[in-house]
Protein backbone atom coordinates (compact mmCIF):
# COMPACT_ATOMS: atom_id res chain seq x y z
CA UNK A 1 0.00 0.00 0.00
CA UNK A 2 2.71 2.62 0.81
CA UNK A 3 4.22 2.11 -2.66
CA UNK A 4 0.98 3.23 -4.32
CA UNK A 5 0.70 6.30 -2.12
CA UNK A 6 4.31 7.29 -2.85
CA UNK A 7 3.73 6.74 -6.57
CA UNK A 8 0.57 8.87 -6.56
CA UNK A 9 2.28 11.67 -4.65
CA UNK A 10 5.17 11.58 -7.13
CA UNK A 11 2.75 11.76 -10.06
CA UNK A 12 0.89 14.70 -8.50
CA UNK A 13 4.20 16.47 -7.83
CA UNK A 14 5.37 15.95 -11.41
CA UNK A 15 2.02 17.11 -12.82
CA UNK A 16 1.86 20.26 -10.68
CA UNK A 17 5.48 21.23 -11.18
CA UNK A 18 5.72 20.49 -14.90
CA UNK A 19 6.11 23.35 -17.35
CA UNK A 20 7.27 23.58 -20.93
CA UNK A 21 10.60 25.13 -21.74
CA UNK A 22 10.30 28.93 -22.05
CA UNK A 23 6.85 28.94 -20.54
CA UNK A 24 6.43 31.02 -17.38
CA UNK A 25 4.49 29.77 -14.41
CA UNK A 26 1.42 31.87 -13.61
CA UNK A 27 1.99 34.09 -10.60
CA UNK A 28 -0.40 33.50 -7.74
CA UNK A 29 -1.39 36.29 -5.43
CA UNK A 30 -1.36 34.91 -1.94
CA UNK A 31 -1.99 36.48 1.42
CA UNK A 32 -3.54 39.78 2.31
CA UNK A 33 -3.25 42.79 0.04
CA UNK A 34 -0.74 45.41 1.21
CA UNK A 35 -2.11 47.99 3.64
CA UNK A 36 -2.15 51.74 3.03
CA UNK A 37 -0.84 52.27 6.56
CA UNK A 38 1.22 49.22 7.52
CA UNK A 39 1.60 48.70 11.26
CA UNK A 40 5.27 47.77 11.33
CA UNK A 41 6.40 49.61 14.46
CA UNK A 42 6.39 47.78 17.78
CA UNK A 43 5.98 49.61 21.09
CA UNK A 44 6.60 47.91 24.43
CA UNK A 45 4.88 49.41 27.46
CA UNK A 46 5.26 48.58 31.13
CA UNK A 47 1.97 48.37 33.01
CA UNK A 48 0.92 47.34 36.49
CA UNK A 49 -1.78 44.75 37.12
CA UNK A 50 -4.50 47.39 37.57
CA UNK A 51 -3.88 48.97 34.16
CA UNK A 52 -3.65 45.54 32.55
CA UNK A 53 -6.99 44.46 34.02
CA UNK A 54 -8.59 47.72 32.82
CA UNK A 55 -7.17 47.10 29.34
CA UNK A 56 -8.52 43.55 29.33
CA UNK A 57 -11.95 44.79 30.46
CA UNK A 58 -11.98 47.29 27.58
CA UNK A 59 -11.07 44.60 25.05
CA UNK A 60 -13.87 42.33 26.28
CA UNK A 61 -16.46 45.12 26.31
CA UNK A 62 -15.48 46.42 22.85
CA UNK A 63 -14.76 42.94 21.42
CA UNK A 64 -11.46 44.10 19.97
CA UNK A 65 -7.73 43.70 20.56
CA UNK A 66 -5.45 45.35 23.07
CA UNK A 67 -3.67 47.13 20.24
CA UNK A 68 -6.92 48.66 18.97
CA UNK A 69 -7.84 49.91 22.45
CA UNK A 70 -4.40 51.48 22.87
CA UNK A 71 -4.57 53.11 19.41
CA UNK A 72 -8.02 54.55 20.22
CA UNK A 73 -6.68 55.90 23.53
CA UNK A 74 -3.77 57.61 21.79
CA UNK A 75 -6.13 59.14 19.21
CA UNK A 76 -8.42 60.40 21.98
CA UNK A 77 -5.58 62.03 23.93
CA UNK A 78 -4.15 63.53 20.75
CA UNK A 79 -7.53 64.99 19.74
CA UNK A 80 -7.95 66.55 23.20
CA UNK A 81 -4.52 68.16 22.94
CA UNK A 82 -5.40 69.69 19.57
CA UNK A 83 -8.38 71.61 21.02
Amino acid sequence: MPVWIDFLLLQIYIYCGHKKRGEEMPSKKMGRPPSDKPKSELIRVRADQEILSKLNACTEKLKTTRSDVIRKGIEKVYDELQK
